[in-house]
């Protein structure tokens, strides 16, 4: 008897070992990290698996310490899957880095084929025998055998999109999508999937967003460039939540413009962007655009609202649009209504509901409960801060 409980105890104290390891706190947890004009992102699921969603390089700081040390912080001691969603730099620049410290335990996963570059060669040496190709409508499920087991699923361009209509040598379109399913909960993440069919781009969102349908988090494809994030993708997966993995000062000008209004026309709760970009006549709008750092969503197993943690410590609570046991979940007012908004171009403010805002363009809109102190009231403004 004496032995049969202290090989219990001894197992319970491993297994609480092994989960602490892993950075678990009983919840999914999906961090999308700053690295700056990059993509990262980890998942640690509720069992403590953990799944790498790339790992860039920024352009500028040409450094992965920063990643390696935000794995490190959160108790991760090797990286079960990955998936790349494509073969930049600013997506895999970081992951042989990545792998020296916490090693691959399981499987790689990516388009195929192969890329030129010194980078794609170091990612694929890294990776090894482990490396497979992702197709479409493949699964991954974690915490197999729990009552609550999270679920990947894959959408990747192959000849069945659209009849095999759709044909791209553009290494953004080639982008694998995953969708992360967790009870009732949905995130998609899709590298730099194009949805505009202009240049060498093709649009590839609109065919996969029917086959991905409402998600609550959707995080923004391509740095929310202007050839992302078309009405289509927004009408058929209405996120509740967007972020953006952007750097400052960054060459390609993201976020742009063109991607914000089509955000904020879909009526967005709000914008999460790990720092402030370098887009052309673009300024984060408060409320709904924040700038978070490193971005952290966080959901508890059967529950009915999710989290977001950024910067200084800040959570925000968010509905879940399909909880389990059924019944969507309108999101609700979380987010409070400004008093005042104002164009950062223009001299003069509005109270919020003034006809005039209607008018604004979103990218140049701004708002808040107390006045701009470098701009006077417009005649619709009934009484005038002191």
């Amino acid at each position: 008897m004496h032995l049969t409980r202290l090989f219990a105890a001894w197992t319970i104290f491993l297994l609480t070992a092994c989960a602490f390891a892993q950075g678990t706190n009983g919840k999914l947890q999906i961090h999308h990290i700053d690295v700056g004009q990059g993509d990262g992102a980890v998942l640690i699921s509720p069992n403590g698996e953990v799944v790498l969603f790339d790992m860039g390089e920024d352009m500028k700081r040409r450094d992965c310490q920063g990643a390696v040390d935000y794995l490190d912080q959160l108790g991760v001691r090797q990286i079960d899957y990955i998936f790349v969603s494509h073969y930049h730099f600013d997506h895999i620049g970081c992951i042989p880095a990545v792998l020296k410290k916490f090693p691959l335990v399981h499987n790689s996963f990516d388009r195929g084929q192969s890329y030129p570059g010194a980078t794609y060669g170091a990612y694929v040496a890294a990776v090894g025998a482990k490396r497979k190709t992702a197709t479409l409508g493949q699964e991954l499920d974690l915490d197999q055998g729990t009552a609550d087991p999270v679920k990947l699923s894959v959408f990747v361009l192959d000849a069945t999109y659209k009849g095999g209509s759709i044909t791209t040598n553009n290494e953004n379109d080639l982008s694998v999508a995953v969708l992360v399913s967790f009870d009732g909960f949905k995130e998609e993440i899709g590298g730099d999937l194009s949805g505009d069919k202009a240049n060498d781009y093709q649009d590839i969102e609109s065919p996969v967003a029917a086959a991905v349908g409402p998600i609550d988090v959707y995080k923004v494809h391509h740095h929310c460039s202007a050839y992302s994030t078309n009405e289509t993708w927004l009408k058929a997966t209405q996120p509740t939540v967007a972020v953006i993995s952007t750097g400052d000062g960054n060459a390609y000008f993201h976020p742009t413009a063109d991607c914000l209004t089509r955000l904020y026309e879909a009526d967005l709760q709000k914008i999460y962007w790990t720092e402030k970009g370098n887009g052309k006549d673009v300024e984060p709008a408060p409320p709904v655009d924040v700038i978070g750092g490193d971005i952290s969503i966080e959901v508890a197993p059967k529950a009915k609202t999710f989290t977001v943690s950024y910067s200084n410590g800040a959570v925000d609570t968010w509905p879940i649009k399909a909880p389990t046991g059924g019944g969507a979940v309108a999101a609700t007012a979380v987010v409070t209504t400004p008093k005042y908004a104002w164009s950062v171009r223009s001299q003069y403010y509005h109270e919020a509901d003034c006809p005039a805002v209607k008018r604004i363009n979103k990218a140049n809109l701004q708002t808040g409960n107390i006045p701009p102190p470098d701009k006077k009231p417009s005649s619709c403004v009934k009484t005038p801060a002191p």
